[in-house]
């Protein structure tokens, strides 16, 4: 029995039970109200991607979770401690950035495109940090999330007599919600989160992601498209999501993700809504072409960087002759794919994506012909343009080297590992402030990346490290007005 079937058979219990107001329950459950909203922007901070129903938890089991089951946090804050972003003004009880909180039956809090592509960022740590929309998340712990919730539901006291209370101090609830709420949703919803965590169980064996990082294909793979576990890794930063349109303006069908797995944003927009728990019943196509088009339309950062004009003018020289051929928008092999022997970077993402996976996704026909096409398998990492470099750290696919100066750098002169915490930009350095850390005694705030592990080796690009000092500066200064 799937769970809209147990809540619908719940709710004619609570027919058979109370009579009437059984019957106002099951109206309840059928209400649907999900905001859609008039600016773009806040569309695609908070609005749907058609996942609300299949996958949202409800919001107000949703907002106690953080207070009743603070021990399993990996910090104080509530959410804010997994990386969960709110605008100044917005109180803590409200959606953060990347989620949609919507009535599909109940309120809802189901996770959508912002959730993995905004940045927070500031030129001083003294500073208010400002939001900038398309970027790659650098503070949403995506795994730690995934686990506080299975925690959770692990916990003898995920029930009514403890959750209920705890509601209750927040929101009153009518005779009706509270029967509903004891009866039918907290037990569905720990069902639910105890089967999610089941099937990320596989995360358990490979490296930990860290804020900033997701393996985005692996449940895809293991859940969704149900191939068995491989083992590999697909450990990644998230990327960028801007300016889409301006991509196939320099090369037609440009390859997306990292590995250049597909070609069409229509298809990776929808199959990214599918990865997050969408379904055909669920999905608006209408929302989803808004959503396409803020991806094409929406325009990356300028620097603020205050940078040194001679510098820069024989940093752009330096440019043009070591990095314009795969990173210049006139580049021969700008937005095309570098084989891992040239490159020498962490293959693991790449091994993830198979042609197995290939296929299987382009077949995908589960409730609804997608139409996927342009799934495909490359060799080597896609070598990307670099606006808005500045607000990119860290660096490579797998955010293994904490800033551009250390990329400039031997792979053995790189850090083995780091302290990945602030969102203060290193104006000198270009990339994010970071700190030593030590993988055997991590600190109890902050993630240490450790470059050992499976999928998170600095190896590799070894581009542009015979420059002289003089010149690295001097490149260093122009990839900063970018």
């Amino acid at each position: 029995m799937n769970r809209r079937a147990a809540w619908i058979t719940g709710t004619f219990i609570l027919v058979i039970l109370i009579g009437a107001g059984g019957w106002l329950a099951y109206d309840k459950l059928l209400r649907h109200d999900i905001p859609v909203y008039a600016s773009d922007i806040d569309q695609f901070k908070y609005g749907s991607i058609g996942n609300d129903e299949a996958n949202g938890l409800p919001y107000l089991i949703w907002r106690v979770l953080p207070t009743v089951f603070a021990d399993h946090l990996p910090g104080p804050g509530g959410y804010a401690s997994v990386g969960f972003l709110w605008e100044p003004g917005r109180d803590h009880s409200e959606a953060p950035i990347g989620f949609s909180h919507a009535r599909v039956g109940f309120e809802r809090m189901a996770i959508n495109c912002a959730f993995c592509h905004v940045t927070e960022a500031r030129l001083d740590a003294n500073e208010q940090p400002k939001y900038y929309i398309g970027g790659a998340s650098n503070t949403v712990n995506v795994l730690a999330y995934q686990q506080f919730l299975t925690a959770c539901a692990r916990d003898p006291r995920f029930n009514a007599d403890v959750l209920l209370p705890a509601i209750e101090r927040e929101v009153p609830l009518s005779f009706v919600d509270r029967l509903l709420y004891r009866f039918l949703i907290i037990p569905a919803t720990r069902k639910a989160l105890l089967q999610q965590g089941d099937q990320f169980a596989w995360a358990d064996k490979r490296p930990t992601w860290g804020p900033g990082r997701i393996d985005p294909f692996n449940p895809v793979k293991f859940g969704m498209l149900k191939l068995s576990d491989d083992g590999t890794i697909g450990n990644s930063k998230m990327q960028v999501v801007w300016g889409l349109d301006a991509r196939n303006a320099i090369r037609a069908n440009a390859p997306l993700h990292w590995d250049g797995l597909n070609t069409s944003v229509h298809e990776v927009v929808v199959s990214s809504a599918l990865g997050d728990g969408a379904n055909a019943k669920g999905i608006d196509w209408n929302t989803t072409n808004r959503i396409e088009h803020i991806l094409r339309t929406m325009q990356p950062p300028p620097s603020p960087i205050k940078t040194d004009a001679a510098l820069v003018q024989r940093g752009q020289v330096v440019f043009a002759a070591n990095c314009a051929e795969c990173h210049a928008k006139d580049g021969a092999r700008t937005l095309t794919a570098v084989p891992l022997a040239e490159l020498g970077t962490d293959p693991h993402r790449d091994a993830m994506w198979t042609t197995q996976a290939r296929d299987t996704y382009n077949n995908y026909r589960e409730g609804y012909d997608w139409g996927f096409k342009s799934f495909q398998k490359m060799d080597g990492y896609v070598a990307e343009t670099l606006e808005a470099l500045w607000l990119r750290g860290p660096y490579l696919h797998n955010a293994s080297v904490p800033t551009v100066a250390d990329l400039l750098e031997p792979a053995e002169q790189r850090p083995r590992s780091y302290l990945r915490e602030s969102t203060t930009i290193d104006q000198d350095r270009l990339g994010f402030v970071t700190g030593s850390c030590d993988p055997a005694h991590p600190p109890k705030q902050g993630f240490c990346y450790d470059t050992t592990q499976p999928g998170n080796a600095n190896g590799g690009h070894l581009y542009g490290m015979t420059l002289t000092a003089e010149d690295k500066r001097a490149l260093l200064e122009y990839l900063k007005t970018l």
